[in-house]
């Protein structure tokens, strides 16, 4: 901040990907914070290349509407109270915190959308110069506009690609055009969108002051809705604290925070990429034509250079043991009658890599390749990222079989990405083995034909994910004994299904699975490199997926909001890196007073505040709780004086009684968060499963519960005497009876 309260300047990195590309084609752009949205406009139609002929919309993650309002005045858009004005609007209120998200439309018959997500906010030095700026991307801007939206897009590509595509089409004129023009998909001009960029005057926009810590979510958390918000309710039935449900892509309210992690260092996890065979092959490639090669119609090399780069580069390396290309005499005679690179599977998937990663471009009939040396570090390590991202949407849009749609390839997308999950999950070097995993699914499974049917699917889900992930270097996988036949038993058992009449399965359910049994599965584990890359495809998809040490310099509030849902170890691990940058004492204050305020948010705070708390012995730390003791802030009072009162000897110096008050109030506390969130039946379970507050270690206590003044405890002793109802009908009444007093009280 700086003096007088202003906010001081900042700049805004935000990765913005068109919708439904494939390859995706994306922009990441630096933008000033107290620019408008209209100046964001102006800066997406000039990094994807639009012409800014058609309407556009912005809308934000609680619903609301921003663009040119005088032109959208007559158009239905469905926010009710009309749009906001975009040239009104700071970018930095609407997107208020990193991982926040827009959604940008361009051509409304077209429906070109855009995903802008908030990656972080940059610190402007003083006197440096507002600008927009491109720092990163993928692919060539779209070659047209009035197509028909991506699909149309995809059909271009794809007839640009063929040698007499689009010859008498509804796109042949646009082909031939780029054909002419040399537009190559895969290029993208970082240097040239900037120089473009640099002609924009980011306005100024006065907004408002970013929404507090209190008023944003937490670490993984829902957004909830804000007292400003109400005004925009439209069915009357909304509350402040509401998750909001918008059509803007987000985490889910119930999505779970995965484990935090470590990863490799960034030099470790380039010479990974480099390790990778198929990525080597790529680079080698490049290099090889750093001079230009001559390329076919089709964009790939000539025969001749085809067989020139087998050899010389030793490509044939990447064949499958039982292929012609490992005997040198099969090889020389198999290259001998090769008639097109495309036929050469190693080298095509090598050659496409290196072309869509931008190491090749192809321009004038020749490929143009770099040296070696252009591609490393970061750059790099990006671009092998995002080569695991397009795999994983691919099979989050497709599934893992080839020509399998419907819904059983939802399926195998389903079951994918719940492996994926999994993967990432595990402790690191641990194997994620498919026998377990099934033999789960069958203790909760029935046996019939649609049970063996999961379990095929699943073997084949497992298998794909398995070869595909470690042809990328993302796992180590080591098929089963089955694995090479595992699509064709799925190809049978539906067959077989087909043929069956209804309750005819019990032979051929229990034959399948003796067979199965008699086989071992495959397994797989990730890797560093594989770690790195899942988790910048999970947070690119809005899950949370912390790092440990992440948090080693975020004040306390922010610390204890990233906490939750952190094991003891991984909680101990975090905070000693976060110790080592702050004294015990400022430490010690910054976690009490992160202890105020009211809400289920605060009460999740106080819970992991207790535990951090509980180690610290330096003697300036236990001052400072002794003080906050003493206090009247409600909160921190409590948790100092539960902490201090859980120490032995004098050290402590807490009374007893005043230590059983702050626990009670503390039991209310940490079962609000259950109250404040979820049913009944929820804050019941919490409830008997803490062994503390299990019914027999309440007897002699519920009489005193509706005394502790706490603004939640009579919603907590309600919703207790109503879930208790079926568990102990006694104890159940009296707290009802306890909730009707604490009612009274208020």
């Amino acid at each position: 901040m700086r003096p007088g309260g202003k906010t001081a300047p900042s700049d805004l990195q935000l990765k913005i990907v068109l919708d439904g590309t494939r390859p995706p084609l994306w922009r990441r752009l630096v933008v000033p914070s107290d620019t408008s949205l209209g100046t964001l406009h102006e800066a997406i139609q000039v990094a994807f290349g639009w012409d800014s002929d058609h309407l556009h919309l912005f809308s934000d993650e609680f619903g609301r509407g921003y663009g040119d309002a005088a032109r959208l005045t007559d158009i239905d858009l469905g926010f009710g109270r009309g749009v906001g004005d975009e040239d009104a609007t700071a970018l930095g209120d609407v997107l208020a915190e990193d991982g926040a998200r827009l959604r940008y439309v361009y051509d409304f018959g077209d429906g070109w959308e855009h995903r802008i997500t908030l990656e972080k906010t940059l610190p402007r030095p003083v006197g440096a110069q507002r600008t927009v700026r491109c720092v990163g991307g993928r692919r060539a801007g779209v070659p047209a506009e009035d197509i028909g939206g991506v699909w149309a897009l995809a059909e271009v590509l794809e007839l640009l690609d063929a040698p007499d595509g689009a010859a008498d089409g509804p796109y042949h004129e646009l082909v031939d055009e780029l054909r002419a023009a040399g537009y190559d998909p895969a290029a993208f001009d970082r240097d040239g969108i900037t120089a473009r960029l640099a002609q924009l005057t980011p306005d100024t926009v006065s907004g408002k002051a970013k929404p507090s810590p209190g008023d944003r979510a937490g670490h993984g958390g829902a957004r909830r809705l804000t007292a400003e918000d109400l005004t925009l309710c439209t069915w009357g039935q909304c509350r402040v604290g509401d998750p909001v449900d918008a059509g803007v892509d987000g985490p889910a309210e119930d999505v779970p925070v995965l484990r935090p992690v470590t990863l490799a260092p960034q030099e470790d996890l380039v010479a990974a990429v480099h390790g990778v065979p198929l990525f080597d092959a790529a680079l080698r490639l490049a290099a090889w034509c750093h001079e230009g090669r001559q390329v076919t119609a089709d964009r790939v090399l000539r025969p001749a250079l085809a067989r020139e780069a087998v050899e010389e580069l030793q490509l044939w390396k990447l064949a499958d043991d039982d292929s012609p290309y490992v005997d040198a005499v099969a090889r020389a005679r198999t290259l001998k009658s090769l008639r097109s690179a495309k036929d050469v599977a190693f080298l095509d998937d090598s050659w496409w890599l290196a072309v869509d990663g931008g190491m090749i471009t192809i321009t004038g009939g020749r490929a143009w390749g770099g040296a070696a040396t252009d591609f490393t570090g970061e750059e790099l390590l990006e671009f092998w990222a995002a080569t695991i991202g397009d795999l994983l949407e691919e099979i989050g849009e497709t599934g893992v079989l080839d020509g399998w749609h419907g819904e059983l390839g939802e399926l195998t997308a389903e079951i994918a990405d719940g492996l994926v999950g999994l993967l990432y999950d595990a402790p690191d070097d641990a194997w994620v083995d498919v026998d377990d995993l099934r033999a789960k699914t069958r203790e909760v499974g029935e046996n019939g034909p649609e049970f063996d049917l999961f379990q095929a699917l699943f073997a084949v889900s497992f298998r794909e994910l398995g070869e595909g992930l470690a042809l990328l270097g993302a796992v180590e996988y080591e098929p089963g004994d089955g694995d090479d036949s595992a699509e064709e038993a799925l190809r049978m058992l539906l067959n077989a299904m087909g043929g069956q009449e209804h309750g005819r399965s019990g032979t051929s359910s229990a034959a399948s699975n003796r067979s199965r049994d008699d086989r071992r599965g495959g397994r797989m584990r990730l890797t560093p490199l594989g770690r790195y890359g899942l988790r910048a495809y999970l947070m690119e998809c809005g899950v949370p997926a912390p790092l440990l040490g992440e948090l080693a310099e975020a004040d306390a509030d922010a610390l204890l909001q990233g906490l939750l849902g952190y094991s003891s170890e991984e909680m101990r691990r975090e905070v000693e890196g976060w110790l080592e940058h702050r004294s015990a004492a400022d430490a010690a204050v910054g976690l009490l007073d992160a202890c105020a305020g009211d809400g289920p948010e605060s009460a999740a705070k106080r819970a992991v505040a207790q535990l951090v708390l509980a180690d610290f012995d330096d003697p300036r730390a236990l001052r400072v709780l002794r003080k906050a003791a003493a206090s009247d802030v409600e909160g921190c009072r409590q948790v100092a004086t539960t902490t201090l009162g859980a120490r032995l000897g004098a050290e402590a110096r807490v009374d007893p009684a005043r230590a059983d008050e702050a626990g009670l109030w503390l039991l209310i506390d940490g079962l609000s968060i259950l109250a404040g969130a979820q049913e009944s039946e929820e804050l019941t379970r919490g409830f008997l499963e803490n062994w503390n507050t299990a019914p027999e270690a309440l007897e002699q206590q519920v009489d005193e519960l509706w005394r502790v003044e706490h603004p939640a405890t009579a919603q907590v002793l309600a919703e207790l005497g109503e879930g208790l109802r079926g568990v102990d009908k006694r104890l159940a009444k009296r707290m009802r009876t306890a909730a009707n007093k604490a009612h009274s009280r208020w």
